[in-house]
């Protein structure tokens, strides 16, 4: 037997020490080696959360914190006093909610329901929707408020808390603190009941400009609002809003401070999109990255940074010769304009028809003034190939000319079809031929991008349409003017056409052109002044350049690629800024890469311009401080 107290190399303690290092550490080992491996990495993603990043939702946010300043957390409040306040009046507050849950679980957005008033004071970051919760508490009121000073976002609709817990009426100033500035109520019987969407608003990143949404007539009135900054209208089918309401919005969006968190105020109920609930539901997606400071990137409608384009086109018919007093004043601004000859009259006065070829662009209009809309496809053909031929036997080869504008704005898809089966490559097209205020491109089976046939809707009132309002001279400039403006204001295609006939010497439009055009000229720098050609140019080029990105956090990371076998001149991206003000860094990942001009479009866009992107694939970071 060995004593216990024995030295020897026979000892426990001997034997102890001489195992391997392996063996005394023993079980502890996958111990250690998890945490030799977990800590460095989570050191890593809490110092890269601190910069910017997200943190996947595998649980690792409740093991080092929320440091990101990005939170995709949503609350929905179902308001207890709206709810009881609803059920008093014999309404259901249900309805308002269930667009709201339908939404939410068609994207799969992970949400949190609050039917206590007491728990508004506990929410964490995020995004608290408030569905038309007309009656609020005090207690509801500043908890509300409150969670917008600390930082988060506030979406709120309709009459929200105009009145009291017991449902007195109270006002707007509720509203009026999230930002939005009450006008009144829409009439009943207004037509102004189309919801036009501006392009590229931070609340709208991807909608095209000028796109409709119905808001039908429900027995909850549309509200008429202000604020710092719009992104939609009430105006009627034509997208003409009334002439007392041109500076009142549908939807207003504000941010106080960088501190404090962001505000959207939708000026109407969910009863009026339940039903047709697509669109509306793509402008939610926005206006909550918005509210959650996501940056977001879009591909901008128009080159340079320019917020709109426009094209000022002549029917040119009968009363031809009117068309050289209206060239004049295109070439005062020194404007490639576009004349579409309806070619039977035009071959009427070569010399006129000459300089025009010279000095602008022309396009065809037919050969006769006879819609193509429903006839043959032979005798539209034949149609064609006529007005070819007589523009042809006063101007020689023509080639260059790839314009199209239908007489009585009649074609149907065989005419499209046609014109370009005949060397046109756009035509000016009817207002209803597309949704938006865009341009169109037509496609058909075998035709590359860069062949593609462009439609270019007329967007604003032509001289027709103002003759039948009756209005004078000043009458007439004010109307030009303003739908010029909401152009500007929706980042929309401009199309003004004027017919030959109505431009003679004395007449209003001829007077009320040229303070237009000075207004216009004010204007030059911030939109796109082409002729049809151009634009539908553009249109192609842009077509070609995609774009796709990922957010990281502060990080926003994207991809260009450029398609075909020509560089797209001034390309340009339009920036959903995460924090008021504050311009992004933009650097390409690639050694030797272009670097692009960051532009300040106002104080929640920048504008990303590259002047030349050749074909190929590039790839970028922008980063934002704060």
């Amino acid at each position: 037997m060995v004593s216990m107290m024995d030295t020897s190399d026979g000892s426990p303690n001997d034997r102890r020490d001489s195992h391997p290092v392996y063996r005394k550490i023993g079980t502890y080992l996958p111990t250690l080696i998890i945490l030799g491996l977990a800590i460095p990495i989570l050191v890593f993603l809490y110092m890269m959360q601190l910069n910017g990043w997200k943190i996947p939702t595998f649980g690792l946010r409740s093991v080092i914190g929320q440091a990101g300043p990005v939170s995709e957390q949503v609350y929905l409040y179902a308001s207890p006093s709206s709810k009881s306040y609803f059920t008093k009046i014999g309404g259901n507050y249900e309805t308002l909610l269930a667009p709201w849950r339908n939404y939410l679980l068609e994207r799969k957005v992970s949400f949190e329901e609050i039917k206590e008033s007491e728990a508004l004071n506990n929410l964490g970051d995020g995004v608290l929707i408030v569905p038309s919760a007309l009656a609020l508490s005090d207690l509801e009121r500043n908890a509300i408020l409150g969670f917008r000073a600390k930082g988060g976002g506030v979406l709120a609709t309709w009459a929200t808390g105009s009145r009291t817990s017991a449902g007195e009426w109270s006002g707007w100033q509720f509203l009026e603190s999230l930002g939005a500035k009450m006008r009144g109520e829409l009439p009943a019987n207004s037509e102004s009941r189309q919801l036009v969407l501006a392009g590229e608003s931070p609340l709208s990143m991807h909608q095209p400009a000028g796109m409709r949404i119905w808001m039908g007539k429900t027995t909850e009135s549309l509200l008429r609002l202000t604020g710092e900054s719009m992104t939609g209208r009430f105006m009627n089918w034509a997208r003409v809003p009334e002439d007392d309401r041109r500076e009142e919005g549908a939807i207003i969006y504000s941010e106080d401070s960088p501190r404090a968190g962001r505000s959207a105020v939708f000026a109407f109920a969910e009863t009026s999109w339940e039903s047709r609930p697509f669109v509306p539901h793509q402008l939610i997606d926005d206006t909550l990255s918005w509210l959650r400071r996501e940056p977001v990137i879009v591909k901008a409608a128009w080159p340079s940074a320019k917020l709109a384009a426009q094209i000022i086109e002549m029917d040119t018919e009968q009363g031809f010769e009117n068309a050289a007093a209206f060239a004049d004043m295109m070439k005062s601004i020194q404007y490639h304009a576009t004349f579409y000859v309806l070619t039977s009259v035009g071959i009427q006065f070569p010399d006129l028809l000459q300089r025009l070829s010279r000095e602008f662009e022309l396009g065809y209009h037919g050969d006769v003034h006879v819609s193509f809309k429903d006839q043959s496809v032979y005798t539209q053909e034949q149609r064609i190939l006529n007005m070819k031929a007589e523009l042809a036997s006063i101007l020689g080869n023509t080639p260059q000319i790839s314009g199209f504008r239908a007489p009585t704005e009649g074609y149907d898809s065989a005419t499209e079809l046609l014109i370009h089966k005949n060397g046109m490559r756009h035509h000016a097209a009817d207002p209803n031929r597309t949704e938006s205020r865009l341009p169109l491109l037509v496609k058909m089976a075998q035709v590359p991008i860069e062949d593609s046939l462009v439609v270019l809707p007329r967007t604003q009132r032509d001289d027709i349409n103002i003759y039948w309002e009756k209005l004078n001279v000043e009458q007439t400039t004010k109307a030009l003017i303003d739908d010029f403006n909401i152009a500007i204001d929706t980042g929309s295609l401009g199309f003004l056409s004027i017919h030959s006939q109505n431009f003679g010497e004395g007449s209003v439009l001829r007077q009320a052109m040229p303070p237009f055009l000075t207004h216009l000229q004010k204007k030059r720098n911030q939109i796109l002044l082409a002729s049809s050609g151009e634009i539908a140019q553009w249109w192609r080029d842009r077509e070609r350049l995609t774009i796709s990105s990922t957010v990281h956090g502060k990080r926003l990371d994207f991809n260009l690629t450029v398609k075909g076998s020509q560089p797209v001149n001034g390309a340009s991206l339009i920036i959903a800024l995460p924090q008021k003000g504050i311009m992004p860094t933009v650097q390409s990942t690639k050694i030797g890469a272009l670097t692009p001009s960051i532009i300040k479009l106002d104080d929640y866009r920048a504008a990303v311009v590259f002047d030349k992107l050749n074909p190929g694939d590039y790839v970028y970071q922008a980063t934002f401080g704060g």
